[in-house]
C-alpha cells in the first residue's frame, strides 16, 4: 500500500496531467491560441478555474509530499544503487515541479534565466560544453526512450503498475481501458522527449531540447497533424484520470 505522500503526489499529478490534456486538446480542436500548452500551461489552467489558488495549492502540497518522500527513500529506503537514483531522480522531478506551480501561484518571476524551458537549455548547453556530455546526454536519452516504450508495452498488454482497487466490475473495465489508453499516450511522449535528447546530443544543439508541450506541438506538425495531436492530448488527460483514480482506489 503506498503511503500518504505518494497517494497526494499521485493524485496531484493526475490533476496536472488532466489539465494538459485538456489544454492541448482546445488548441488542437479548437484552434485556442493559449500561450503554454505544456505543464505550465496545464497548471495556468488549474489556477484560473473556480477556487483555482486552493486547487493549485494543494497540487503544490502533494508534488512536496511525494518529493520529499521519494528523496527520503532514495537515502535511506531499501533497495539497490538503481532504485536509489531512480527515486532521486524522480523525487528532484516532483520537487522541481512543486516550485514551478508554487511561482506560478505567487506569481513570482522566472529570474534572469528566464523560465523551465531555458533552464533546461541552460543545463543541456552545459552539459554539451563538456567532452563526456554528448556521450551522457544521449545515454539520458536512449533511457528516456526505452522507459517510454516500457511504459506504452504496458498500456498495450494491459499490465497496469497500479492496481484498480476495489472499484465494482463495470468501472473497473473502463478504469483499465482509460488507463491503458493514457499509458500509450504518456509512453509515446516520453519517447519524444527522449528523442529529442538524443537528437539535441548529435548536433550539440540545446535548442533542440523539447518540452511535453514542444513535443505536442511537434506532433502537430507531423503529417498527421492536428488529430495526431488531439489524440494524444486525450491520452495524457486519461493518464491524469488513471493517477488520480489509482491515488483515490488503492
Amino acid at each position: 500500500m503506498r503511503s500518504a505522500a505518494e497517494r497526494a503526489g499521485y493524485f496531484a499529478l493526475g490533476l496536472v496531467y488532466a489539465a494538459m490534456g485538456v489544454v492541448s486538446a482546445r488548441i488542437a480542436v479548437l484552434g485556442a491560441r493559449d500561450r503554454d500548452h505544456g505543464v505550465l500551461g496545464a497548471l495556468r489552467f488549474l489556477l484560473d478555474r473556480t477556487a483555482g489558488a486552493w486547487v493549485l495549492g494543494a497540487v503544490v502540497a502533494g508534488l512536496a509530499a511525494i518529493a520529499a518522500a521519494h528523496l527520503v527513500q532514495s537515502m535511506r529506503g531499501p533497495g539497490g544503487v538503481v532504485k536509489r537514483v531512480g527515486l532521486f531522480v524522480n523525487g528532484f522531478g516532483y520537487a522541481t515541479l512543486a516550485w514551478t506551480a508554487t511561482r506560478l501561484l505567487f506569481h513570482v518571476r522566472a529570474g534572469p534565466l528566464g523560465g523551465d524551458v531555458a533552464l533546461e537549455r541552460q543545463g543541456v548547453s552545459w552539459l554539451l560544453s563538456e567532452s563526456w556530455g554528448a556521450a551522457l546526454l544521449e545515454i539520458a536519452g536512449a533511457a528516456v526512450v526505452l522507459g517510454g516504450l516500457w511504459e506504452a508495452g504496458q498500456g498495450l498488454s494491459g499490465k497496469l503498475p497500479f492496481g484498480r482497487g476495489r472499484l465494482p466490475r463495470s468501472l473497473s473495465r473502463i478504469f483499465a481501458a482509460v488507463s491503458r489508453f493514457g499509458l500509450v499516450a504518456r509512453g509515446a511522449t516520453l519517447a519524444a522527449l527522449g528523442y529529442f535528447l538524443i537528437r539535441a546530443a548529435e548536433e550539440l544543439n540545446p535548442a533542440a531540447v523539447r518540452n511535453v508541450g514542444g513535443v505536442l506541438s511537434a506532433f502537430a506538425h507531423t503529417p498527421l497533424g492536428p488529430a495526431f495531436m488531439a489524440v494524444v492530448a486525450a491520452g495524457l488527460a486519461a493518464y491524469g484520470v488513471y493517477l488520480a483514480g489509482a491515488a483515490l482506489t488503492a
